[in-house]
């Protein structure tokens, strides 16, 4: 086997550190065709030739990266990608403890190789993957087996001791198999299919308040926690909190059809490229509601044809409002401008007529996405461009927000991520890979604000904690329409909230999907199997 012995070595490092999987039997197979004896020359150089490029396919294959053919079908968004962020990117793969790793492994094998057969040993190996595959998953039951029990998540409280919404499982932290993971993923389609919005109209005449989306792309609690912001001070003036709501998607295009979506439960991944009934579509509900539907974003939308998934995967067919007066803050990662979000905003209120219907309006903003760079700052690290990126959209909303409570108009706001910016990334994706939707990147803050209420709400602010998604966010829209809050008494939350439709976490990509069951997270492989998805660091 010659060198290729520590071709085998060298991923069943990785494999230990959890930077790859490792497919055992191609590798099985790999391993006794480079072994086979062969008696001709050209026989073995011919071997060789052949061996290169499989060797680099099937490490390939057992890294966490995209499936080969999602890389092909995406290589015409890498090509507009900057070659400044393409350095960075690459550079991003590189973790110097593994390499010193590597080094030693290497010197070790070296070494030994005087001595010893290596390729006896790196078959013998390969062979005692699945046995501590089975060592780790016995284990694992073992140590769950007593942690089976009835338990209480606290009541999460405003600042003043105010009692919010409490959600109480059963906890039962023992591993699932294949088919548990399939008949549960199962399960959730089919209770999800069967959800669908009804919005009723009031049952008198209410006042009118406009609802504002403010759809932001790359912003999870993980991103929050690594940069130090975990508990900014905006979030603090919101209303409702929720603080277990799952975004279900990881890249912006079907994050968006997702929420413009979200009168109907969630769907697969792929459903979302397939046309939907109309009362699925949330802007068409709003309409229906007297509403008008506006869009207006600080991007040109263009890359992902992120327009068209609006259009024709979300319905919302209105004219963009021209953002090309705002001041540019930032170049993207594809050095296109991206506008200042207060400026957007404040432009918005300005033009915003005192008379007509209300207005449903879809803000979509990419301050925070990966590659981002600010204008006139120096450049930075990604954790520190991520926070000073972070600190100035919170500085701008919150004065959006003052900006809303000054005019005296009544809305109400919505502050939801489309996805997570990955930027701690873990041992199975880099920083600011996203193909995988992990908690840390489907998790993310969402937030509801009652702007020009008579009085404050007589139970706020309220933290839900039970397990949301899209679906329990329009359901809560919706109730506040039928059931304005705007009335000379201050509302009562808990009536909004009682029995909101709740969703446990199951987060797609094109090839992927990460699904929560009894507190753990598990991975469904483009080839259709199962593994539980590690969420160290």
């Amino acid at each position: 086997m010659g060198v290729w012995s520590f071709y085998f070595f060298l991923k069943l490092f990785l494999y230990l550190g959890k930077f790859i999987g490792f497919h055992v039997w191609p590798n099985l197979g790999f391993a006794l065709a480079l072994a086979w004896p062969l008696e001709r020359r050209w026989q073995r150089v011919l071997r060789q030739v052949l061996a290169v490029p499989a060797g680099l396919a099937l490490l390939y294959y057992d890294s966490w990266l995209p499936p080969f053919q999602r890389l092909i079908s995406q290589a015409g968004y890498l090509q507009q990608f900057s070659f400044a962020y393409l350095l960075e990117l690459l550079g991003r793969f590189v973790n110097p403890l593994a390499l010193l790793g590597l080094v030693l492994l290497f010197a070790a094998w070296w070494l030994l190789g005087q001595r010893l057969r290596m390729g006896s040993f790196a078959v013998l190996g390969i062979l005692l993957v699945p046995l501590s595959q089975q060592l780790g998953q016995q284990l694992s039951l073992r140590l769950a087996q007593p942690a089976t029990a009835l338990t209480a998540a606290a009541p999460a409280t405003s600042a003043g001791g105010d009692a919010a919404t409490v959600a109480t499982a059963v906890t039962d932290t023992r591993p699932a198999d294949s088919a548990e993971l399939n008949s549960a993923l199962e399960d959730f389609y089919r209770r999800e299919a069967g959800r669908q919005l009804k919005l009723n109209a009031p049952a008198s005449p209410a006042v009118p308040f406009d609802v504002i989306f403010l759809h932001i792309c790359s912003l999870a609690w993980d991103d929050m926690d690594y940069v130090g912001e975990s508990k900014p001070a905006v979030l603090d003036r919101f209303d409702i909190r929720f603080s277990n709501y799952s975004t279900a998607a990881s890249y912006s295009g079907p994050a968006a059809i997702r929420l413009l979506r979200s009168a109907c439960g969630q769907t697969s991944h792929s459903a979302l490229y397939k046309p939907a009934p109309g009362e699925c579509y949330l802007f068409n509900t709003l309409a229906q509601a007297g509403y008008q539907s506006q869009l207006l974003m600080n991007h040109d939308g263009h890359f992902g044809d992120f327009v068209g998934d609006l259009r024709e995967g979300g319905g919302l067919k209105v004219p963009a409002i021209d953002n090309r007066s705002a001041p540019v803050k930032m170049r993207a990662f594809d050095d296109s401008p991206v506008y200042g979000d207060l400026a957007l905003l404040s432009g918005w209120l300005a033009q915003r007529p005192a008379e007509g219907p209300p207005v449903a309006l879809y803000y979509n903003t990419v301050s925070l996405h990966d590659g981002n760079k600010l204008v006139g700052v120096p450049k930075s690290g990604v954790r520190d461009s991520f926070r000073q990126r972070l600190q100035l959209l919170f500085s701008d909303l919150g004065q959006f927000l003052d900006q809303l409570q000054a005019s005296g108009r009544k809305a109400v706001v919505v502050l939801v991520p489309e996805h997570g910016a990955a930027v701690r990334g873990d041992r199975m994706q880099i920083s600011g890979l996203r193909e995988i939707p992990s908690p840390a990147i489907a998790l993310a803050p969402v937030a509801v604000k009652l702007i020009g209420l008579a009085a404050p709400p007589k139970d706020g602010p309220v933290t839900v904690s039970a397990p949301t998604s899209l679906f329990g966010l329009s359901s809560l829209v919706a109730r506040f329409i039928e059931h304005s809050p705007y009335g000379s008494e201050p509302p009562a939350l808990a009536d909004y909230l009682r029995e909101l439709p709740q969703t446990e976490f199951v987060a797609e990509n094109d090839a992927t999907v990460v699904m929560r069951l009894r507190g753990r997270y598990y991975l469904r492989n483009p080839d259709q199997s199962w593994a539980e998805y590690d969420t160290s660091h």
